[in-house]
């Protein structure tokens, strides 16, 4: 049956690619509909587990991170704090070797800790994210942003202030406040990734890298990431954990999760809640979750019923040309009939011809979207492919094959073959 399938597919060449086209059609807009669905949930899904049932605050627009972060640590119902991190490290945009020392250009190094790093993965126009990069003997594993002037593979030496001794108050730049002497030491670390252009980060508010002011009324997931861009501060970003050996300073940065311990009473809560005001606007966990969750459903509520839609329209339309096609292919399957083929044997050839009609139509798609991304148009979409995408255009095939089936099988069952020749004589 495989062979007069095929003959069957060659004889309704350009009525099957009219079909295939119509399913290529419907392919993309499955993609593009779970691909907006997912791009709701996708960048909720690693940070809900930051705002647990228990008590906990969240601290945004803060006025001064290292004043709260003092106040943060004399606190004991603190359990933890979450954020991204400066650090006392610098580095110099315009020299890779820092052999002139630092110059007024310098900037200060950025660390995610290990949780973090792993639970986002931002879109890397070169090399590869850290959570797949290690330690190079003494090189430390670092990303950057698009806008600096470093590439993946680069070695980049950075250096910090480190305290040696004390000095004497007959030294000549004695200091009562701070009477120490210090080095500067210089460590290397290896650009290992590039962070693309446009691309989320966890970990650093917009605002902290000076791209939006990021004020909302009602704050949500949204505000746990930075929306790296060229017009922004550029980053150097290193892993906490490798800086275990390296004595200087990392405090936090930016929007920061204070989680606070389980035996925290709701008086103490609301106390702290009113006290670190004085810090930056703070809103609990609840409300924080209830914001995410109302701009998610809300996003769902205005995308689904659309894109479902469409997809409807488009498989209505593949259906029809499909039923046309099976209409002018009934006189054949009468002479199959008269030369002694059963019923069950059209079934097989029609599957053979809806299963390269879906093929034709998965190439014919690829082709699409391979133009789509040549021409950077994909660059600035959230379409994107994967199994659930994958399933969505399966079952796209299978509801196309089995109303395609239904059809002939109806009209031979209640058609006797002498019929069926004489309807299309």
């Amino acid at each position: 049956m495989i062979k007069y399938g095929l003959k069957e597919f060659a004889r309704n060449i350009y009525s099957n690619i009219f079909i295939a086209v119509q399913l290529a059609i419907a392919f993309i807009i499955m993609s593009a509909a779970v691909s907006s669905v997912l791009s709701r949930i996708e960048m909720y899904t690693p940070v809900k587990k930051y705002f647990p049932d228990g008590k906990g605050l969240y601290i945004c627009n803060i006025y001064d991170t290292a004043p709260l972060d003092d106040e943060l640590k004399n606190i004991d119902d603190v359990e933890s704090v979450t954020s991204g991190y400066d650090t006392s490290l610098y580095y110099s945009p315009s020299s890779k070797d820092l052999s002139n020392g630092l110059g007024d250009d310098r900037m200060s190094v950025n660390a995610l800790s290990e949780d973090m790093i792993k639970s986002f993965t931002p879109q890397m126009s070169s090399g590869k994210w850290l959570s797949n990069a290690s330690a190079n003997g003494d090189l430390i594993p670092a990303v950057v942003t698009e806008n600096s002037n470093y590439k993946t593979g680069d070695i980049v030496t950075i250096m910090h202030k480190e305290k040696v001794g004390e000095m004497s108050p007959d030294d000549e730049d004695f200091d009562y406040a701070d009477p120490y002497k210090y080095e500067y030491v210089k460590n290397k670390v290896e650009i290992v990734g590039v962070i693309a252009d446009g691309s989320q980060l966890l970990g650093f508010s917009s605002a902290y890298l000076g791209t939006e002011d990021s004020i909302k009324e009602k704050p949500d997931f949204r505000d746990l990431y930075a929306n790296v861009n060229k017009h922004g501060n550029m980053m150097l970003i290193v892993p906490t954990d490798c800086l275990k050996d390296i004595n200087c300073k990392i405090y936090p940065c930016g929007n920061q999760i204070v989680t606070l311990k389980d035996n925290v009473s709701n008086e103490r809560f609301k106390e702290l809640e009113l006290y670190l005001r004085d810090y930056g606007r703070v809103f609990d966990f609840e409300d924080f979750r209830e914001n995410s969750l109302v701009y998610i459903n809300g996003q769902l509520i205005k995308l689904v019923p659309m894109l479902i839609c469409v997809i409807v329209l488009v498989i209505v339309s593949s259906v029809s040309a499909s039923a046309v096609n099976i209409k002018k292919r009934l006189g054949d399957y009468g002479i199959y009939y008269l030369c002694g083929a059963k019923w069950n044997a059209y079934i097989k050839i029609d599957l053979v011809c809806d299963l390269m009609t879906a093929v034709m139509a998965a190439a014919i798609a690829v082709c699409i979207s391979n133009v789509l991304t040549m021409s950077k148009f994909m660059g600035n979409t959230v379409i994107s492919f994967g199994w659930l995408h994958l399933i969505g255009c399966v079952s796209i095939v299978i509801l196309n094959i089995l109303i395609s089936l239904l059809i002939p099988g109806v009209i031979m069952r209640q058609n006797t073959p002498n019929e069926i020749l004489m309807i299309n004589e």
